[in-house]
């Protein structure tokens, strides 16, 4: 009896283990898939919907708001006649009511495809890291503020 019990008692807290670590999962992916939302948004240079990604109250140290952030990213497109990011992100850490999150993601605009690392250091492209923090409100995540700066592609 004793070792049924042990056995219930054992299998209680590796499902509950389970389930804190899928929490846990489940908003490292869902934040994974919004950056990648809004890289191929900004890949297809539809600024619309990577600023849809964005919180509504957002803002960064050279944007006020939103549509400040919106603005810069319309100019950022006229600019350029394609665009191809390759993004690595380096972390992503739920905070503990697993409403909001921070990512560090490193971000390079190219004008051609870049498949890997060494490809992005051979076009001596122009790499930022940016920090990110992001809120879940209503179901989805958003972007609520930002912090970049610009790297050496090296210290990928």
């Amino acid at each position: 009896c004793s070792m049924r019990l042990v056995r219930v008692l054992s299998a209680a807290v590796l499902l509950m283990l389970a389930a804190c670590s899928s929490e846990q999962d489940s908003v490292e992916v869902r934040v994974r898939t919004l950056i990648g939302q809004i890289e191929e948004s900004i890949e297809r240079r539809s600024v619309r919907e990577a600023v849809e990604h964005l919180h509504a109250d957002y803002s960064d140290p050279r944007h006020i708001n939103r549509r400040a952030a919106g603005a810069s990213l319309f100019g950022l497109v006229q600019r350029h006649r394609t665009i191809h990011l390759f993004s690595l992100i380096k972390t992503v850490k739920p905070a503990d009511d697993q409403a909001s999150a921070e990512a560090v993601v490193y971000v390079a605009m190219t004008g051609v495809p870049v498949e890997s690392i060494d490809a992005l250091i051979s076009l001596k492209a122009d790499l930022y890291r940016f920090e990110l923090g992001l809120v879940e409100e209503g179901g989805e995540w958003r972007v609520n503020r930002s912090r970049w700066e610009r790297v050496d592609p090296r210290v990928l």
